[in-house]
C-alpha cells in the first residue's frame, strides 16, 4: 500500500510536470515564431547619432587660409566633403585606418593629403592629380596606393599606407587629416578642403573576437555598436562595392550619413 502511494505520488507529479511544460511550449512558442520571423535589417542595427567630443578646434591645413580669394579656384568652387561625425572625429582600431570623402566636380588639377599628431606635426604627405581622376585603367600609376577612386564626381579614399615609413598610429592619440584641393600651385590661399580627426582606440578582446568570427555585414553592425567610425564606413563601402544593387545596404548606408549629418551626400549615388 505504501508503494502504491509512493507510485501515485510520483504518477501526480509527473502528469503536472508535462502539463506545465505543454502550457510553457504554448505560450512560448507565438515569441520564438514571431522573433523567427521579424525582419533584421542591416539598417536596424545602425545607430542614429554618433556622439564624439571633439579633441580641439581644428587648425587650418597649410598653405591654406580662410576667407578671401580662392588662389587659381573659381569662387563658385565646391569644396569636398569629408565623411566624418557633426563632431568631424571619428575613432578607429584600425592601425591604418582609410579615410572617405565626397569629390564635387572641380576644376582643380591636383589634391594634398595630409595627417598631423595632436600637436601639428606632420605624420604624413601625399600629392596626387585629379586630371586622370576619371580613367580607372589608370589608378595604379597615378594615385598612390591606397587611394580609391570612384571618378570626379564621387566618393574618394586614401588609406594610410603602411609600407611609407609611417608608424601605425598610436592608441589613445588624435590626428588630424586635411584634402586640400590645387587649383594653383604658386597660390594656395583659400583652396577649398575637407576635414577631420582620428582617433586610434583598443578594443576590448570579446570584440576582437567577435570580429574575426563575423560576418562583413555583422561587422558593420558591431563596428557601428562600439562607434568605431572609420572601420563601420570602410566595412559598409565595401559591402556596397561588391553588391551596389542591395537594398538593405543601400538603406544602412543612407542612415549612416544621416546620422552623421551628411544627408546631402545621401542623396548621391557615389558608391559603385
Amino acid at each position: 500500500m505504501a508503494w502504491f502511494k509512493r507510485s501515485s505520488r510520483f504518477t501526480i507529479l509527473a502528469t503536472i510536470l508535462a502539463v506545465a511544460l505543454t502550457l510553457g511550449l504554448i505560450v512560448n512558442a507565438p515569441t520564438r515564431v514571431q522573433a523567427q520571423w521579424t525582419p533584421s535589417s542591416l539598417s536596424n542595427k545602425l545607430p542614429t547619432q554618433w556622439e564624439f567630443r571633439p579633441p580641439r578646434a581644428p587648425g587650418q591645413p597649410v598653405n591654406t587660409v580662410s576667407g578671401g580669394t580662392r588662389g587659381g579656384c573659381n569662387q563658385s568652387e565646391a569644396s569636398p566633403i569629408a565623411l566624418v561625425p557633426d563632431s568631424k572625429i571619428g575613432t578607429t582600431i584600425a592601425e591604418y585606418p582609410t579615410v572617405f570623402w565626397y569629390m564635387p566636380p572641380t576644376s582643380a588639377s591636383a589634391a594634398e593629403f595630409v595627417l598631423r599628431d595632436a600637436k601639428d606635426n606632420d605624420v604624413y604627405r601625399v600629392r596626387y592629380a585629379l586630371a586622370q581622376s576619371a580613367l580607372p585603367d589608370r589608378q595604379a600609376s597615378v594615385f598612390p596606393q591606397g587611394m580609391g577612386v570612384e571618378g570626379t564626381p564621387g566618393l574618394m579614399s586614401l588609406t594610410l599606407p603602411a609600407f611609407a615609413n609611417l608608424s601605425p598610429l598610436e592608441i589613445g592619440q588624435d590626428y588630424y587629416w586635411v584634402l586640400a584641393l590645387i587649383c594653383n600651385p604658386d597660390d594656395r590661399s583659400g583652396e577649398p578642403f575637407a576635414e577631420g580627426w582620428i582617433r586610434r582606440v583598443e578594443p576590448n578582446q570579446n570584440l576582437a573576437l567577435r570580429v574575426n568570427q563575423a560576418t562583413p555585414e555583422e561587422r558593420v553592425a558591431l563596428y557601428a555598436d562600439a562607434r568605431l567610425w572609420y572601420d563601420t564606413v570602410n566595412t559598409l563601402v565595401e559591402l556596397r562595392r561588391d553588391r551596389p544593387n542591395n537594398n538593405d545596404l543601400a538603406d544602412a548606408w543612407n542612415k549612416l550619413l544621416n546620422s552623421a549629418g551628411l544627408g546631402t551626400i545621401a542623396k548621391k549615388q557615389v558608391v559603385r
